[in-house]
């Protein structure tokens, strides 16, 4: 807590930005849309108003102590890492995520999804997904810019994409453009889960 608090009265010392760190606002910003989050989504996930966050990713006001544990924990980084990257003490950011530091995406109707894809990571996006039977993506099939793949790691999906309904076990794969409408559900007695990624291209 001291460490971010000294390397936080550098950043502040300075208003004219000699001894401040101006890429500050900038990894705000680089992470956030990494995780594809708009400035509402991190408003509503941290309390902070979408004017504050607009500010900070601008370098226009200089973040609190209090302000940078919540967006580390909004954006699955250490404050340390927020203030300064190259010393934050996390060896293994921004290329490696631990099983024990996966970041929650989403959390409903027998659907969970944790986010797994490092920093490091802009233009993939790699996700564990959980699929409890009878869950899935919901009826509606739906689009999005971008490719997906997926490997099936335990349980029955089924995929469906366009007109076709494909039922995957153990070990099978998928691929396909994320602009062709899709969904997904677990057909199986047991639960599901998936490996898989979404690449913004």
């Amino acid at each position: 807590m001291e460490n971010i608090k000294s390397r936080l009265m550098t950043l502040q010392k300075a208003d004219a930005g000699q001894d401040s760190d101006p890429r500050l606002g900038a990894r705000l910003r680089e992470l956030r849309q990494a995780r594809k989050l708009t400035l509402a989504d991190l408003a509503a996930s941290t309390g902070l108003s979408i004017g504050t966050l607009s500010q900070l990713e601008r370098d226009l006001v200089s973040p609190t102590v209090r302000t940078l544990f919540t967006l580390g924990g909004a954006l699955g980084v250490s404050p340390a890492w927020l203030i300064d990257p190259e010393n934050s003490g996390d060896v293994d950011a921004p290329f490696v995520v631990r099983a024990n530091k996966r970041q929650p995406f989403l959390n409903a109707d027998g659907l969970k999804k944790d986010l797994i894809s490092p920093v490091a990571s802009k233009r993939l996006k790699g996700f564990y997904v959980v699929i409890e039977p009878g869950s899935g993506s919901g009826p509606a099939p739906y689009v999005h810019t971008g490719e997906e793949m997926g490997l099936v790691m335990s349980g029955v999906l089924e995929l469906r994409i366009d007109d076709r309904v494909f039922i995957l076990r153990v070990g099978d794969c998928f691929s396909f453009p994320s602009d062709h409408p899709h969904s997904f559900s677990n057909v199986g007695a047991n639960q599901a889960t998936v490996f898989w990624v979404n690449a913004n291209i």
